[in-house]
């Protein structure tokens, strides 16, 4: 079964932690067929939503550092725009209530996919006034918050503004101070076109390949939702962050204090399936998804035993994680 699912992706990336501490990887097919480059420790695979987690990461370590309180409405953060409800008022959603998907805030249709390096630069604004085919349905609170989960990225994007503005630095410099830099990570970062272009001339980037194993063109879209989407990373350093966080859980991670990790997993009320920019399995149990077009992957952190695994691919198989065999990649190892 294993080499089934092995066969279905151009390339794949694996990491896992097991219960006594040992760390392995393994490393399947191309990150590129045309130009036969294997893939290797130093290959860059798109993480997609995972970009979430990172994003909660870095809220947390703002609430510890006193900048910002993640109960206060967003927009008492935000300055170049505001989060307003169907009447045009200004919302008093919190920051909470957008890292746990139950804001109100709902995405369009068919949106926050298809950006190539070519096309005409996209600003989160512009993405969160839906002034663009990126995402065409303007950003407002349209449910009651906290009484409907509806996954958003959207609502990633109003984060990424809300902390840009409270801190003045772009978000992909304040993922580098805050958690990056911290553990020395080298083969990661939020994709900017040019982060894109400056790892692609490294030849790190995995190309992205549609479902029917042919190539996208320009080989690596771009996410202008870098909070929510944006992130690149090779597994080896998406695995060192996600022991961190694990460390963390036990009091003695580099990012996080054990506080913040433990509100981050804590089961969300009506929804205990969710928790603050991740989603939950078990009483410890953590998992993040990401699915894009040029890829999909998985990451898995048990905080009480500490196993970790995270699996990473660079081809949409146009099938959720449980199908396409990521999810039994990621599975098989988390107890050894």
């Amino acid at each position: 079964m294993v080499e089934e699912i092995i066969k279905r992706f151009p390339g794949i990336g694996c990491g896992y932690v097991g219960k006594n501490g040992t760390i392995k990887y393994e490393f399947y097919g191309a990150a590129d067929k045309e130009s036969n480059t294997p893939v290797d420790e130093h290959t860059i695979f798109p993480a997609c939503s995972i970009s979430k987690f990172i994003t909660a990461v870095c809220v947390m370590k703002l609430s510890e550092q006193g900048i910002l309180e993640i109960d206060k409405p967003a927009n008492h953060y935000l300055s170049r725009w505001k989060l307003r409800d169907l009447n045009g008022d200004e919302s008093n959603v919190s920051i909470r209530y957008l890292l746990e998907h139950i804001s109100g805030v709902i995405d369009g249709e068919d949106g926050f996919y298809g950006h190539r390096l070519t096309d005409r630069a996209i600003n989160i604004v512009d993405i969160l006034e839906g002034s663009t085919a990126y995402n065409n349905r303007p950003t407002i609170v349209e449910q009651a918050p906290g009484t409907v989960f509806e996954y958003s990225d959207a609502g990633f994007c109003v984060i990424q503004l809300l902390l840009e503005d409270v801190t003045g630095k772009e978000f992909t410099h304040l993922a580098e101070e805050l958690v990056f830099g911290v553990l020395g990570l080298k083969d990661i970062f939020f994709g900017t076109c040019e982060r894109i272009r400056y790892f692609s001339d490294k030849g790190n980037l995995a190309t992205g390949y549609r479902g029917d194993d042919t190539p996208l063109e320009g080989k690596y879209p771009q996410c202008p939702d870098l909070a929510a989407s944006g992130l690149w990373s090779s597994p080896k350093e998406l695995l060192t962050i996600a022991r961190d966080f694990a460390d963390s859980f036990r009091g003695c991670g580099r990012i996080l204090c054990r506080e913040s990790v433990q509100e981050m997993i804590k089961p969300v009320e009506n929804f205990p399936w969710v928790g603050l920019g991740l989603f939950k399995y078990g009483e410890d149990g953590i998992v993040s998804k990401g699915w894009g077009e040029n890829g999909q992957c998985m990451l898995k952190i048990n905080c009480k035993d500490s196993t970790i695994a995270v699996v990473m691919t660079n081809k949409d198989p146009e099938v959720p994680q449980e199908e396409s065999g990521v999810e039994l990649l990621l599975n098989r190892n988390m107890v050894n």
